[in-house]
């Protein structure tokens, strides 16, 4: 990699704290692998830098691309991580500090749900259906703000009432089942830090180099971390770009990245303003969207490094319908060009405008593929399993023995889960130690009496193999097979069953190749696998073949493509709806802001076409309302954009152009 001036100067500073402020497709990657590479060639040991990411995807991508610039055993011994798997290392070395013995459990957003919906339906919290995502991102902002159960302020509204009464439970339960969720992985080991002089001395001892990317999605609780592990020498370096801060609903904080000289008194800024992405009339759409940016931001101007080509194509359409006909119908004529499906993409605002354009490429046979759908790790039957390795691993996993308790069927329905854990309850057995005194239980349904004594066996059997060294993926196999759920065919099974099948065999196959990379694992090994897979929640399993992207714009975040299409550029969609909310915005003045910094995200994943579209009225129950706008389209530099012919339709003359232009001109200009 030929490094430009600014990239050269990031690269080799490395006395004190670094900004370095990388604006999109500005190499940012590059920097930060270089950089590692210059420290290790001075003579920095490779496992005193930590570099932290937000996803294991540019974790992964990270150690991949420093193998050829260190070699592979030092490129090993580099700390590259999440937040999050940083946070299950270091409690795995400090959680005694937290009362906890012998190993933790991580519950996931899915299984974190499942425990606040029991919790709302045993303590009768709600007398109607309860959005629980809702109650989960308010807990989770009052965890991230180091705010107690009983420290929650009291409010009017709803939902705050509901998430207060939860939260003290949910915590409650937490700890009862030795879990941790994931905003725990992160706040619990601030907590240790903050209240442990000799375990933050130690920490901070361990690295003399931190670095964290895309420092402008952290909220308060990874700051903090960051802050706690900083030494002495404060070698911290940070890379990000406040102007595509999109993460603010989910406690990002953009001041992290605003005010890090308060932070950092004396820290050094580079700016990376090079873009070696998108072409030149693309730039200057971005740029001159987010100048009109009313919210604090650190001055930049992307510079284009690939001059030429066409200009950006902004179209009307009379509805969303039409315009994914429109969309629709341009592909065709890209496709006749020679431009391959896999480099397009289709980027909306609201997962709810996929629909039609789905409908659409389906009519056309244009084969397209969802970014950001449930992800691999996410699905029921792949969480099934390692739910039953979990168990053999530490059979007192509540959280899991309850998922797979009666999957597949075997008579232990919520009657019996009822009276095991009446029995646990007045035994002080655990919930799966119970499993095995059903006998002993009055009353204990019949029908669950077998299933239970198989459930209990099978785990048994399972820990009794792994203690004798046996290799993991022989027992899982052979434990999948005990209980009901065995890889191999089965005559006449479905699609839907073939391919639950096939994702439990990817289970098995990562256990074979960790085993075969890694050497045997026992109880340990086995048990930190795991761990690493429940944070692996980026991870897809998806066709690699040439289709269509269609992805919401914040799961386009990291992404670029040669040809974008930004559909439903108009008011209430781009920006937002709530945003636009006069109570909304008093309460939040900065939502717009990130609306802003959204639609310059999307704006910067194209590199040769971009594609702006906009319908012009919406029929909702017979009423037809006619749609302004999106304010992100006015004050768009008249060189660098054209209007763009709906192919659907007839050729335009040149004058009919001209006049549609002219038009699209005052009507933005209104805005």
């Amino acid at each position: 990699m030929k490094l430009n001036p600014s990239q050269r100067a990031a690269v080799e500073f490395d006395q004190g704290p670094l900004l370095v402020l990388a604006g999109a497709g500005s190499g940012k990657t590059g920097v930060i692998t270089h950089r590692i590479k210059r420290l290790v060639e001075k003579g920095v040991a490779p496992g005193r830098i930590l570099a932290v990411s937000f996803t294991n995807k540019a974790a992964a991508e990270m150690a991949d691309r420093m193998i050829p610039l260190v070699g592979r055993e030092r490129a090993k011994a580099l700390q590259l991580s999440t937040f999050h798997s940083f946070g299950v290392r270091f409690l795995g070395e400090e959680a005694k500090a937290l009362g906890y013995e012998d190993r933790f459990v991580i519950m996931d957003q899915g299984d974190a749900m499942g425990l606040i919906k029991e919790i709302i339906r045993r303590e009768g919290i709600a007398d109607r259906a309860i959005d629980i995502p809702a109650i989960l991102s308010r807990i989770s902002l009052y965890k991230n703000a180091f705010m107690a159960p009983e420290e929650v302020p009291e409010s009017d509204l709803d939902y705050d009432q509901f998430a207060r009464a939860v939260y003290p439970i949910y915590e409650d339960e937490l700890r009862r089942m030795r879990a941790f969720d994931f905003d725990d992985l992160v706040v619990a080991p601030v907590r240790i830090l903050h209240a442990r002089e000799d375990i933050r001395e130690k920490w901070r001892r361990r690295f003399d180099y931190l670095m964290v990317d895309e420092f402008q999605d952290t909220n308060r609780s990874q700051l903090e971390l960051v802050l706690a592990l900083t030494n002495e020498a404060r070698n911290v370096a940070v890379v990000g770009d406040d102007d595509q801060s999109i993460y603010g609903w989910r406690g990002a904080e953009v001041g992290n990245i605003l005010d890090f000289e308060r932070h950092y008194p004396g820290a050094t800024i580079i700016k990376l303003e090079e873009n070696y992405r998108s072409r030149e009339n693309i730039l200057k759409v971005a740029n001159a969207a987010i100048a009109q940016s009313r919210g604090k931001r650190h001055s930049k101007v992307l510079r284009p490094t690939r001059f030429g080509g066409e200009p950006v194509f902004v179209g009307e359409a009379e509805d969303a319908a039409e315009e994914a006909q429109m969309v629709a119908a341009q592909i065709r004529e890209l496709l006749k060009e020679g431009f391959s499906l896999g480099q397009i993409a289709i980027l909306y605002r609201s997962n709810t405008q996929a629909r039609l354009i789905e409908e659409e490429l389906r009519h056309e046979g244009l084969p397209y593929r969802v970014y950001g759908g449930t992800q691999f790790f996410d699905r029921k039957e792949v969480k099934d399993v390692l739910a039953y390795l979990r168990l053999v691993v530490f059979p007192r996993d509540e959280l899991s023995l309850r998922r797979i308790i009666n999957y597949p069927a075997r008579g232990l329905g919520d009657v019996s889960l009822a009276k095991l854990e009446a029995h646990r309850a007045k035994t002080g057995l655990t919930l799966f130690e119970s499993l095995s005194r059903v006998d002993e239980i009055d009353d204990f349904p019949e029908s669950g009496k077998r299933g239970a004594q198989i459930l209990y066996g099978a785990i048994r059997e399972a820990r009794a193999s792994l203690a004798q060294k046996q290799r993991v993926s022989v027992v899982a196999r052979r434990l999948l097979g005990a209980v009901g759920l065995s890889p191999e065919p089965v005559p006449g099974e479905d699609r839907d069953a073939l391919n639950r099948r096939r994702n439990r065999i990817h289970v098995l196959n990562l256990l074979e190749k960790r085993e075969e990379n890694d050497g045997p694992m026992g109880f340990s090994e086995l048990s930190s696998f795991l761990q690493r897979l429940s944070l692996r929640a980026d991870e897809k399993r998806e066709d690699d073949g040439d289709r269509i992207t269609l992805s919401s714009l914040h799961s386009a975040k990291g992404l670029e493509f040669d040809h974008v299409f930004l559909i439903g550029c108009v008011e209430g969609i781009m920006p937002h709806s709530r945003t636009l909310d006069p109570k909304i915005t008093e309460a939040a003045p900065t939502d717009i802001e990130e609306e802003r910094r959204l639609f310059y995200v999307a704006v910067t994943r194209a590199r040769e076409r971009l594609y702006i579209s906009r319908p012009l009225r919406r029929s909702l129950r017979g009423t037809v309302t006619r749609l302004t706008p999106s304010r992100f389209l006015s004050g768009l530099p008249e060189d660098a954009w054209q209007p763009w012919e709906n192919p659907a339709k007839k050729q335009l003359s040149f004058d009919e152009i001209e006049a549609l232009a002219a038009s699209m001109l005052e009507q933005l200009g209104k805005r």
